[in-house]
């Protein structure tokens, strides 16, 4: 276990259509730290500046260009020592300020973040961070490559077809018509790389699914189409931990969906509302996020299918080689008789982290956000044993050459 007082970095917004979502998740994560460690809110603003200070803990900071009452930072690449995250001076005279970090928690859903973009720049600042590599990261944030992967391992995920914007651009038509020629009508369409099912949408007609792909056009440059599985049931499990370790497993739970699909307004706005009410006659804050959202917890499924899936989820893990939490999402077919399991999508930065996943087995949220700080410095000091210089007489030859 970390050493209480640790200085956590906690990253969140993002040039991302779930920005709002990401500001939701860091309050949960910040408030879990508070226990034992320092969280130092590091807010990434839609136009890309960065912005810290102690007031980013309060949600009504948010909402304008610029949040209240923050203070404007960087993120510095370069030699060891010299980068991070600082606040500038603002006055040729002034001195930058430097913002001492120990440890980085992305809490950026989807784009900027999630899908590895600032992990990267973390590795070049040399700051433990945990949510990651960039390589799986990047793999987890697209859907397609993911189902690659999680095929090769022996996974069973949904048969799907990629389509790209070139060439919706060029025949919408044509391509429409070969997204219902590939599966049939229904199917769903979604953005390869999007989360929190923005985006997604079931179609059972062509004018519809063309409806549907230029949607998805506008928000990411490749579209993914699958066969609509509508007797099958949703169920959700989480896993904590990192390459070479045993990974923990959450409990399953099963969304109660309303409607066919699943969509953003279900899966966050309902909670918003039902938490406003809550707070209107309890005078008190819930914030809960992706946890307001109906769910049956655990899911109501037998012993012998709950072992599968956790199973899968495990399996799918490993595969992936996550340093982190991730949510698995399942479509079950034919629960009540011989079920299949097939992966539909893992989620590398959940919402809420799937706290409420992990707290039916004794794991508080404060506890998880623990073991993310214990991950992160454990990943940090892989990166370091591994070898990243070599000595080489190539330069000296090609000068010998010169000469």
């Amino acid at each position: 276990m970390a050493a209480a007082g640790q200085r956590v970095a906690v990253c969140f917004g993002g040039p991302s259509v779930e920005h709002d979502v990401s500001i939701i998740t860091a309050q949960q994560l910040m408030e879990a730290l508070s226990e034992r460690h320092r969280p130092i809110p590091i807010y990434l603003a839609r136009d890309g500046r960065f912005w810290t200070g102690e007031r980013l803990r309060d949600v009504a900071s948010f909402g304008g260009d610029e949040p209240e009452g923050a203070q404007a930072c960087e993120l510095r690449l370069g030699p060891a020592g010299g980068s991070g995250f600082v606040r500038p001076s603002g006055s040729r005279l002034g001195k930058d300020e430097r913002i001492d970090v120990d440890v980085v928690l992305c809490a950026i859903h989807g784009t900027g973040g999630e899908d590895g973009a600032l992990l990267g720049a973390l590795e070049l600042t040399d700051l433990p961070y945990a949510g990651g590599g960039v390589g799986p990261a990047a793999v987890g944030m697209n859907k397609a490559t993911s189902k690659a992967v999680f095929r090769a391992a022996g996974l069973s995920v949904n048969p799907d077809l990629t389509l790209g914007r070139e060439e919706f651009s060029s025949d919408p038509r044509a391509t429409t018509e070969r997204a219902a020629e590939a599966f049939g009508l229904p199917c769903y369409v979604k953005p390869i790389s999007l989360g929190s099912s923005i985006g997604v949408a079931r179609c059972t007609e062509t004018d519809e699914l063309e409806e549907a792909l230029e949607l998805c056009f506008e928000l990411d440059r490749t579209a993914l189409v699958e066969p609509a599985l509508d007797e099958a049931i949703e169920i959700n499990c989480a896993v904590l931990g990192r390459p070479g370790g045993e990974p923990r497993v959450s409990v399953c739970e099963q969304p109660v969906k309303q409607e066919e699909l699943l969509t953003f307004e279900a899966k966050y706005m309902s909670g918003a509302k039902k938490a406003g009410r809550a707070e209107q006659e309890s005078g008190s804050k819930s914030g809960d996020g992706m946890a307001a959202q109906d769910r049956l917890i655990p899911a109501p499924i037998s012993d012998d299918l709950t072992e599968a899936i956790q199973d899968a989820a495990r399996r799918a893990h490993r595969a992936l080689g996550f340093a982190g939490i991730v949510r698995y999402d399942f479509l079950i077919t034919d629960p009540q008789g011989d079920p299949g399991v097939i992966l539909n999508e893992p989620n590398t930065v959940p919402g809420s982290f799937a706290f409420y996943l992990f707290d039916p087995i004794g794991i508080s949220f404060p506890e998880l956000a623990e073991a993310l700080i214990d991950i992160a410095v454990a990943e940090a000091a892989e990166r370091r044993a591994t070898t990243r210089v070599f000595e080489s007489v190539l330069l000296q030859s090609h000068r010998g050459d010169a000469s």
